[in-house]
């Protein structure tokens, strides 16, 4: 009869599970509760300002939930004798979870945030250009068309309209925007039936890929312009020691990790910090940070790298018989004086933060200077639109009524360049 008495030492032990498995409960909940409003609020409040911003969201809460869930698992399974032990080792994941998060927490200043399962579907690896939209719809109004670009509403068109061909990076792409609220969507809306616009923008992108891109872009097609949008990508490449004239050091690792061009990972390990520290050890070191010098100087290798491109990329356009125009970056200048936030230190590794600002003008310089020796066309008129906050979202990306200033500001002259 003793035999079946339960252990004072079990007991305690179940007592413990018993405990930490309502804590963990209790304090995942409350943090899926905070979780789902924001959600909620994301997806209420989009407005045209980030479209990603509520699948972001619905990704954060599916990771609190995921661990709610085991959190409730265990206070379930604590009770009986028979599976207390399960309980157990789901306690030990959710601490080894909590662990990984606080040592998250302290290197980024926030809590781990999973990336939404559709970004590691929405760019393929490419052998000329490193990398192309995979057609197809991502989110409620964010697709990419048949021809692996970000898809441009091109309505009402006639039957041969004159094309326009623009290249960029993310603020190319527009990441922020809907399809029909994009740059290149409004500027083919303001120029009428007779032009239509295709979008090569390819978040991260710098002149080094849009010349990549522009070797094979116009073979097939009779394109009247080229829009090249470029400068604040290439800044990523400031100030690193002995940056190769083809960016292909810093380049070819970073726009693999930012378009996850690399193993896409399950739902487990999207939803375990603890699983993607553990992977990221046996992962190979390419990406890792590149050795330079923080300076709010211009940065001389890096100026003539770039006006070699650019100039290239005139040479290209005059060969398929395109013409080229450049346009400078646009930024937002009140965020800039106060310093870049910091969910851009991979943008801008090298650049003192304050800086930024005379930075992007420098680029902007070159990009003349090098228009003008090689004959093109640097249509500045953007420079001269009265901008504020609200047309962006962050730095750089515009919102989608800045979207509208910037293609109001170049409609007029394209209108006349590519007729």
């Amino acid at each position: 009869m003793m035999a079946k008495t339960l252990n004072p030492g079990a007991r305690q032990f179940r007592i413990v599970i018993l405990v930490a498995a309502a804590l963990a409960f209790a304090a995942l909940g409350i943090e899926s509760l905070r979780h789902y409003f924001d959600y909620v609020h994301a997806m209420n409040n989009r407005g045209g300002q980030d479209i990603m911003r509520g699948v972001q969201q619905r990704a954060t809460l599916t990771y609190w939930l995921f661990w709610s869930a085991l959190a409730a698992s265990a206070l379930l399974l604590a009770a009986p004798k028979s599976t207390v032990w399960i309980a157990y080792f789901l306690c030990v994941a959710i601490t080894v979870e909590g662990a990984a998060q606080g040592f998250y927490l302290a290197g980024h200043g926030h809590l781990y945030q999973p990336l939404p399962a559709i970004n590691y579907a929405m760019f393929d690896p490419n052998p000329v250009s490193l990398a192309s939209p995979h057609p197809g719809n991502f989110v409620d109004g964010l697709s990419h068309d048949a021809g692996h670009r970000r898809t441009t509403v091109n309505e009402g068109k006639i039957a041969d309209p004159r094309l326009i061909y623009v290249f960029g990076g993310s603020t190319t792409y527009d990441v922020a925007n809907t399809d029909g609220d994009t740059w290149p969507s409004q500027l083919s809306r303001l120029l009428g039936a007779g032009y239509a616009v295709e979008n090569y923008g390819v978040p991260g992108f710098s002149s080094m890929e849009a010349l990549g891109q522009s070797l094979f872009a116009f073979r097939d097609a009779h394109v009247s312009c080229a829009i090249y949008y470029e400068g604040w990508n290439d800044l990523r490449n400031a100030h690193l020691t002995g940056l190769h004239s083809d960016y292909s050091d810093y380049e070819i690792p970073y726009l693999s990790k930012v378009l996850l061009l690399q193993w896409k990972p399950g739902f487990l390990q999207r939803n375990s910090l603890a699983l993607t520290y553990a992977a990221s050890l046996a992962a190979p070191a390419a990406g890792s940070k590149r050795a330079g010098q923080v300076s709010a100087d211009k940065d001389l290798r890096l100026s003539k790298i770039y006006k070699d491109n650019i100039g290239l990329l005139a040479a290209i356009g005059r060969t398929f018989g395109v013409h080229v125009i450049f346009i400078p970056q646009i930024v937002n200048h009140a965020i800039l004086r106060q310093g870049a936030p910091a969910d851009n230190r991979l943008m801008e590794a090298y650049i003192q933060r304050q800086a930024m600002g005379h930075m992007v003008d420098f680029m902007n310089q070159d990009l003349a200077d090098a228009a003008a020796q090689s004959q093109t066309i640097f249509l500045n008129a953007v420079e001269a639109v009265p901008w504020s906050g609200e047309d962006f979202i962050d730095t750089v990306h515009f919102a989608a009524q800045g979207s509208r200033k910037f293609a109001e500001a170049i409609a007029p002259d394209l209108r006349r360049i590519c007729n």
